[in-house]
């Protein structure tokens, strides 16, 4: 919601992201119930957008993800203004007891063999794209210390909708239910310890948090233009 009237349209506001990913403009399927997941996190919305704007926490907090998905395989994306996250170099989907998967998305390039990017239009919206799903992030604040968490996942073909997967599907969610867990316990940490008297604001890393200053940097420039 515009309430300021001012904002673009949001084929111009996301155009610089939809050009990225240009390759994934084709229908997306929504999987359906067993395929959307709903959480509340006792945190403000901006310490998710945080959390999911950089790797450098993986080996730490995701150690299973990390197994596989090394942070020294993630590297930093950050689009001044408008978007910044993160994206990995060895993406491998994942497979049922029989070797099956679900559909790729139609065209793609060898780029997206093994890539996977994970970016944060903002203000609160976190996409996530995969040769064979996609999924959607929706922080919705509720109050300065609450924010509730909308997913829903999407894949190339209606055929990865109906019953045939379905226990494909729920397996996938629950692999990231899990995933999105790990995270909602360390960020409702961050957002005690902003109440703690020795906090003075964090620091930055200019090799990691490229995307978190730029996220911080966009916070900044609309509440100086108050």
């Amino acid at each position: 919601m515009d309430l300021s009237g001012e904002a673009p349209a949001f084929e111009v506001h996301v155009e610089p992201l939809a050009t990225r990913w240009r390759a994934f403009e084709q229908p997306l399927f929504a999987g359906g119930a067993d395929s959307n997941l709903t959480l509340e996190i006792a945190a403000n919305w901006k310490l998710l957008i945080e959390n999911t704007s950089e790797a450098y926490h993986l080996p730490t907090i995701h150690p299973g993800l990390n197994s596989y998905s090394r942070l020294e395989d993630h590297y930093a994306i950050a689009e001044t203004g408008l978007f910044s996250g993160q994206g990995t170099n060895v993406y491998s989907p994942t497979l049922d007891g029989i070797g099956r998967g679900f559909r790729d998305f139609d065209g793609l390039s060898a780029r997206w063999e093994n890539a996977a990017e994970y970016i944060s239009l903002y203000p609160n919206v976190q996409f996530g794209v995969h040769r064979d799903h996609a999924f959607v992030l929706l922080m919705e604040p509720l109050a300065p210390g609450l924010t509730r968490e909308r997913v829903a996942l999407y894949f190339a073909g209606t055929e990865m909708t109906g019953p045939a997967y379905g226990d494909m599907r729920a397996a996938l969610l629950e692999l990231w239910r899990g995933i999105f867990l790990e995270d909602l316990a360390v960020v409702e940490g961050m957002q005690r310890g902003r109440h703690a008297p020795a906090f003075d604001g964090g620091r930055f890393s200019p090799v990691m948090e490229a995307p978190t200053h730029n996220f911080h940097r966009w916070i900044a420039d609309r509440l100086e233009a108050r």
